[in-house]
């Protein structure tokens, strides 16, 4: 079956621009075919007779500038795929544009063949994939309207309808606000950690070698030995974002291994001894999300240990049969009341392990009473 060319319209009134982009994409016959348009309205009168697939837009035209002349385009051709070609000087102009619906931008002192088709390969099918998903979209919307119209004879059974969707989709918001909460928070902590930590190091390290460049020739072995420290303190501080972010091991050996050196790692970190039993886990891998899963909600339960539960140990038990991974981590510290806790999601991280099983399609169960400590049980599924 033969491949059906991309129709590409270059909307640019400098003759050298155009001339280089025709040339860029004239190699590609079979991939695109190029029309030029030396202003707006003409391009907007070429766009109007409706093959165009995708516009590479001057942002500078005779007879429009700025951001008003991708808003007349995208106005125009809201099904058009657009990316603008600017000045470097423009790139925040370009940037408004990505974000009211351009599929990218391209500065032209900088653009080379192969960047430019690129982009322009991967606008289109970008735009292609919107456009699939809001037919899809619409079609879905179509669909459910037909069906609440059946169902609207049957008043009690709708009602009941209702109100599950409703549970539902505020089940749905509150996991998606819950994951945003979540992103920002890591990002905002390895930015501290980028910052404070290695960025001090990395400025320390700095110091170093300017000052030693300076220095007599008798105190560079000096100078040599701080620089030095300084960089296995630097490697130390990237090895433990590393390591926080997602262990190696995990990976690579399997659960088991992952927690006997997570538990070390623990007991070094916060004093809180970790009495471990396992079963049913030893040699064998399980699957993936489910290895993660059980590696996360016993790293969060340890830190809510060593952050609340106020004592020396901690007993976790984790077992395996031919159905499912059961998990267990108890304290005799504190204590909580398990109701009020999960109702502040932010701080707890108890909401979080409980999405976790769930998501997985297991379960999680928290006892606690304030004075007697708590047990945290989780139980996920092994058969698909």
């Amino acid at each position: 079956m033969e491949h059906q060319k991309t129709k590409v319209l270059l909307i640019e009134d400098d003759l050298s621009t155009a001339e280089i982009v025709k040339a860029m994409v004239g190699e590609e016959t079979h991939l695109f075919d190029l029309v030029w348009a030396d202003s707006l309205e003409s391009g907007l009168q070429r766009v109007s007779e409706g093959d165009i697939e995708l516009v590479l837009l001057d942002f500078g035209l005779p007879d429009s500038e700025g951001l008003d002349t991708f808003l007349r385009m995208h106005d125009q051709a809201p099904n058009v795929a657009i990316i603008p070609l600017t000045g470097t000087g423009d790139e925040s102009l370009a940037l408004k544009a990505v974000q009211l619906g351009a599929q990218d931008y391209l500065f032209k002192t900088s653009v080379n063949k192969q960047v430019l088709l690129r982009a322009m390969r991967y606008a289109v099918e970008r735009k292609r994939i919107e456009e699939e998903l809001r037919h899809a979209h619409d079609e879905l919307e179509q669909r459910v309207k037909e069906r609440t119209a059946e169902l609207s004879q049957a008043n009690q059974l709708l009602t009941v309808q209702i109100a599950e969707r409703q549970r539902a989709e505020e089940e749905l918001r509150r996991l998606s606000h819950r994951l945003v909460q979540v992103q920002e928070i890591e990002r905002r902590n390895i930015a501290r950690e980028l910052h404070d930590e290695i960025g001090q190091l990395l400025t320390g390290l700095k110091l170093v070698i300017e000052m030693a460049a300076r220095s007599p020739r008798e105190q560079l072995a000096e100078s040599f030995h701080r620089a030095q420290a300084l960089v296995n303190d630097l490697m130390g501080r990237v090895r433990d974002l590393s390591l926080d972010l997602r262990p190696a091991m995990l990976d690579d050996l399997g659960l088991l291994h992952a927690l006997l050196w997570q538990f070390e790692r623990y007991t070094k970190q916060t004093a809180v001894r970790v009495e471990f039993s396992h079963r049913g886990i030893e040699g064998q891998r399980l699957p993936a999300e489910i290895e993660t899963a059980a590696y996360r909600i016993i790293q969060e339960a340890l830190t809510n240990v060593a952050r609340y539960a106020a004592v020396n140990d901690v007993r976790v038990s984790v077992s395996a049969d031919a159905e499912h991974l059961a998990v267990q981590i108890v304290d005799h510290g504190v204590g909580f009341h398990p109701a009020t806790v999960l109702a502040a999601r932010a701080s707890s991280g108890l909401a979080g392990m409980r999405e976790r099983a769930q998501l997985l399609g297991g379960t999680l169960s928290l006892e606690s009473t304030p004075g007697q400590g708590a047990i945290i049980s989780a139980l996920l599924p092994l058969a698909e």
